[in-house]
């Protein structure tokens, strides 16, 4: 049996030969000085295991000593090596504190202590356990989707904090399997299982009463371990249903609060919660739910204030959340006959003429009932109670039933007799049952004369008027007048006059005065004397309401009219309201554009002038009215230009008229493309890159001709510049330099050919300036010695140009101080006497 000295020197020449080892594998092992650091080391690992190497800062350093948690699995040599010495486990014990001191030859602390920590790194080495070995539940019909009814739950030794310890859930099984539907799904983080949407609408306890689910539990490892366990479900007939509609009868008697129905949750201890479904549209609420699930009403309903209620029903757990979908209740308030007719109006007013015939209508009286429509309690009868006056008898009219219509019935009637009755009405609800609700209804009716009169003009033939053509429309002309004997202010006596004949144009219209039934002749549309000087016009009068039969118009209905129209000397009138022209800009001076026309309706002769035309473009033949091209066009300045002509009468210029010319000047291309203004100048600062990338932009002064432009560019010698287009506009020039470009400018010629026909091109000069720039790349510009003599030269000569000014100034104020004095002392000489000369105050 060996000694522990021989065994101490087999554990250190293992040692010895794992280092060996271990620094060919790995190469230089960890290693640094002396002081509090933090090492990690996974579990499991084999061992001895070389973990680090702590170095003296101490040259009297010969050796060391550690202190702590060592649990005799970390041992320390004198070299300064930890390392491991047995198998460590972090589900054991996650960390290690220890205490490390240098020793000198004497074992006397020369440095530290330091604190040291090993943290003990997870592998995965535990699978997930459940907590128990087979879990049970129920889970009731229609339970909401997502809504967890139970929960299964796992536990892994790993560390929680990495994959290793931490599970996800998932169902890998349904027993039985129906169609392959999952009815239940599980949260694979928490373990909660809910049922799926086809599981609430599919779970029935008549069918199938309980599942069986294997519930799968695997760590997130990259190579993961997993642990199954069965979950029995039972099935249960869901209690939380809807009692569907609820009929309450209007104005109940009954004591209140009044049970209309009951809710129920599927297990005690439930709070049920009661509101409207639409909120803000019931006039008031009058429903309560209690602690038991009955559902009350706590007053009397009217079905004319809210003929219907929706209701949600809520179960609420202690949490006051949801367990379920609300429920919806419908209340159907039951319609009672509380309510009687109610008249449309106060009195209805009919008309009825004296030879309407026996059996037509001549009107409704209209009630309501604010009962149920459709029923009973809302159906009206109506009938003739009382006739005022009963000339010449009694039952002159007849209403029906159900209608609510009136008719002529019996007897003649005779306005001078009689003109008008008075009718009162019972309207009864129920179908005027005996127990109906009744009201009574007012009619008024005016027995109106017939239209047996024609009307008669006065004058069968007015004779002649005499009006000029320029009579306003509204002008009348003259008044005529026709009577009719029929009743006033009625359809019978109301006359309509119409022109006839002699006006085919339409040229006058006759307006009735209501009053006094004139016909005031006036014009619809203005009169033209060299069109037609003379009109002979044929009226009639007629009414509105129809003759009765065997009355017919006569010739009294009938008048004539002459109009005499008389010339009034007019302006010119153009052939055309406006003219429009298109000709292209580069149209030739002196071509002809279009010739407008106009003629004088009094047979003048007319001549014609520009009398706008703003650039000057054109000219005009007086005598033909043909204008021509006076001056080159150009569409750029001018693409829709306007012009105005004038037509005068020879005789009268005065008489004139004057018309609009648009002329739309079609574009050509005659300008060649340019580069923009902003895109023809670029810097480089040096040291410059090697390549820079620039855009250029093209333009065109022609509006329709211009893009897409074709580039190029000329090269710059020992430069290889290419030119790119980036769209019909935009090109991208890459330019390329020496790495020690000095300071210099180029010029770079670019030709851009434009899209017109024919194309034109020109050549723009790019501008490159290669030059030292400031931290903020702007482009240094020197300032030669001339300029800055210059500058000095310029500041000086202002500050003598300011000296001097300075001095002038000083100057007049002394000379205006001593012309005072002196205006002083001639004034006391001349108080003294000594001088009797009067000077003006002015001059001192």
């Amino acid at each position: 049996m060996r000694t522990s000295c021989h065994q101490g020197f087999d554990h250190q020449l293992l040692l010895f030969f794992s280092l060996i080892l271990i620094s060919k594998v790995n190469g230089n092992l960890p290693k640094g000085p002396l002081k509090p650091t933090t090492l990690n080391v996974s579990e499991g690992t084999t061992v001895p295991f070389m973990i680090y190497q702590f170095q003296p800062m101490n040259t009297d350093v010969k050796s060391f000593r550690m202190t702590g948690e060592t649990h005799n699995r970390l041992q320390l040599d004198d070299s300064g090596w930890l390392y491991l010495n047995a198998t460590v486990d972090r589900e054991e014990q996650a960390n290690y504190t220890l205490q490390i001191e240098g020793l000198n030859g004497n074992q006397e602390v020369v440095e530290g202590p330091v604190m040291v920590i090993i943290i003990i790194q997870d592998i995965n080495d535990n699978q997930p356990i459940f907590t128990e070995k087979e879990y049970q539940g129920v889970v009731w019909q229609n339970s909401r989707p997502g809504k967890p009814f139970m929960e299964v739950e796992a536990t892994d030794l790993d560390d929680p904090k990495t994959p290793n310890g931490k599970i996800q859930y998932s169902i890998i099984q349904q027993i039985p399997s129906i169609d392959n539907i999952p009815y239940f799904q599980i949260d694979k983080e928490t373990g909660a299982i809910s049922t799926t949407e086809q599981g609430y609408e599919l779970l029935d306890p008549q069918q199938v009463n309980e599942y069986e689910l294997v519930v799968a539990a695997k760590d997130l490892a990259e190579l993961s371990l997993s642990k199954n366990v069965v979950v029995k479900i039972e099935v249960k007939e869901n209690l939380w249903k809807s009692p569907g509609k609820i009929e309450v009868v209007e104005n109940s008697t009954d004591p209140h609060p009044k049970t209309i129905t009951k809710v129920q949750w599927n297990k005690p201890g439930a709070i049920f919660e009661l509101k409207q479904k639409n909120k803000m549209i019931y006039p008031r609420f009058p429903f309560v739910v209690d602690a038991n699930g009955d559902i009350n009403v706590t007053e009397p309903l009217d079905r004319e204030e809210t003929s219907e209620y929706l209701l949600l029903v809520y179960a609420l757990d202690k949490n006051r959340e949801q367990l379920e979908m609300p429920l919806e209740i419908v209340v159907d308030v039951k319609d009672i006959n509380d309510n009687k007719p109610v008249c449309a109006k106060p009195v209805t007013f009919l008309e009825v003429q004296e030879n309407e015939k026996r059996g037509s209508d001549i009107g409704s009286v209209v009630a309501t009932d604010n009962d149920e429509e459709g029923t009973r309690n809302s159906m009206l009868m109506y009938k003739i109670l009382v006739q005022e006056p009963k000339i010449p008898q009694d039952n002159m009219f007849q209403i029906d039933d159900f209608q609510g219509v009136i008719q002529r019935f019996n007897g003649n009637l005779e306005k001078k007799n009689a003109p008008e009755y008075t009718l009162i009405i019972q309207v009864t609800d129920e179908m005027g049952s005996d127990e109906g609700l009744s009201t009574e209804c007012i009619v008024n009716i005016s027995v109106i004369d017939i239209n047996d009169k024609i009307p008669i003009f006065e004058n069968l033939q007015y004779g002649t008027i005499t009006i000029q053509e320029n009579t306003s429309l509204d002008t009348v002309l003259i008044e005529i007048q026709a009577t009719d004997d029929d009743e006033s202010l009625t359809g019978s006596s109301e006359i309509l006059y119409n022109v006839v004949g002699g006006d085919d144009n339409g040229t006058f219209k006759i307006i009735t005065e209501e009053q006094t039934n004139k016909g005031l002749v006036q014009l619809a549309k203005p009169l033209d004397f060299e069109t037609q000087s003379f009109y002979m016009l044929n009226i009639s009068a007629t009414n509105p309401e129809p003759l009765v039969e065997g009355v017919y118009y006569n010739s009294s209905s009938f008048t004539s009219l002459f109009v005499n129209v008389t010339d009034t000397d007019e302006p010119p009138q153009f052939l055309k309201a406006s003219y429009r022209q298109w000709i292209f800009e580069n149209t030739s001076i002196g071509d002809s554009v279009l010739t407008v026309e106009a003629y004088d309706p009094e047979g003048d002769g007319v001549r014609y002038q520009l009398t706008y035309d703003p650039r000057k473009w054109f000219r005009m033949d007086p005598q033909s009215g043909e204008i021509f091209i006076r001056e080159k066009l150009d569409a750029e300045k001018e693409k829709l230009y306007t012009i105005m002509a004038t037509a005068m009468e020879k005789g009268d210029p005065t008489k004139k008229s004057t018309v609009h010319i648009y002329i739309q000047l079609l574009d050509v291309n005659d300008n060649p493309p340019k580069l923009a203004k902003d895109f023809n100048s670029f810097f480089m600062c040096i040291p410059a890159d090697e390549e820079k990338k620039v855009t250029i932009l093209a333009v065109d002064d022609d509006i329709q001709q211009g893009p897409p432009f074709t580039f190029s560019i000329n090269q710059v010698p020992g430069r290889n510049w290419k030119i790119n287009p980036i769209n019909d506009s935009y090109a991208s020039i890459t330019m390329k330099f020496a790495k020690h470009e000095e300071e210099t400018e180029y010029k770079i010629p670019v030709t851009i050919f434009d899209s017109g026909y024919p194309p034109l091109h020109a050549t723009s000069f790019m501008t490159v300036k290669v030059c030292k720039c400031t931290d903020s790349k702007v482009c240094i510009i020197p300032i030669d010695d001339e300029s800055t003599y210059s500058k000095v030269g310029l500041a000086v000569g202002i500050l003598l140009g300011t000296l001097a000014v300075i001095g002038l100034i000083l100057l007049v104020v002394f000379l205006k101080m001593k012309q005072k004095k002196q205006g002083k002392a001639e004034v006391t000489n001349r108080l003294d006497g000594t001088d009797k000369e009067v000077i003006p105050l002015a001059t001192a």
